[in-house]
């Protein structure tokens, strides 16, 4: 479809990455392939969507939700070069908020759940934790808990610390899995160990080599700890990084 005939017709924003975690609990997580195929679709993305059963993982995003498969097409360059984008998109006959961002294997997207809840002192409170993390010496990694499996989890925040480690600025990394500090000399045993103790909700300590942006390779000392949210799911994994 040409893009003058484009049926987004909602205005879209900048995602506030200096204030706000890619994603909060509540939020509904979708990724999508390069080639279009939905390969995660996140069961509180189908609750937000009134718990529609036309969505899952392998179907084509543009045969079952066509507006969304046409924004992302529409804006992925844009994503790709600046980061995260707050939009529109309708569904069965409503407009759903939603955060558009570059992933690993193509593209992903936020369905963005009601914001009541995280105003006022628990916004202040989320606000003062992440100005203490920019001030921690260590680099923090905030990741999904899930998927643990490919595509794998995907970043929703990193502190300055981190970007000074890896070489990456913030719109380079978010949205992104762990699976980008990896290359040819990673531990496969180390990666193994990592992942079976995320199945089980686990925390893990490991050192491993990883790569920065520039593909130079530094050894690291890597605490994973998975967190819960208040109804006991784990939505998050805190990975805490000390360069050795």
């Amino acid at each position: 479809m040409e893009l003058e005939q484009h049926r987004l017709i909602h205005p879209h924003s900048r995602w506030n990455q200096r204030d706000e975690f890619l994603l909060l609990p509540g939020d509904g997580l979708i990724l999508v392939s390069g080639r279009g195929e939905i390969l995660f679709f996140e069961n509180r993305a189908k609750l937000l969507l009134g718990g529609s059963n036309r969505l899952g993982c392998g179907q084509a995003l543009e045969q079952v939700w066509p507006e969304l498969a046409e924004a992302l097409e529409h804006h992925t360059v844009s994503v790709g070069q600046s980061g995260p984008l707050d939009t529109w998109v309708d569904f069965a006959g409503r407009a759903h908020h939603v955060r558009l961002f570059r992933s690993d294997d193509g593209m992903g997207a936020v369905l963005l759940g009601d914001r009541s809840g995280v105003t006022g002192v628990a916004s202040q409170q989320l606000l003062m934790h992440q100005r203490i993390l920019e001030h921690i010496r260590d680099a923090v990694i905030v990741t999904t808990a899930e998927p643990i499996a490919s595509p794998g989890p995907v970043i929703v925040y990193a502190n300055p610390a981190a970007l000074r480690q890896t070489g990456y600025s913030l719109p380079e990394l978010i949205g992104r899995s762990p699976r980008l500090f990896q290359g040819a000399k990673t531990d496969p045993a180390a990666l193994r160990t990592f992942h079976d103790a995320l199945v089980h909700w686990q925390p893990v300590r490991q050192t491993v080599l990883n790569y920065r942006k520039n593909r130079s390779s530094f050894w690291v000392e890597i605490d994973l700890s998975p967190l819960a949210d208040q109804d006991g799911w784990y939505t998050y994994v805190v990975s805490v990084q000390r360069e050795q």
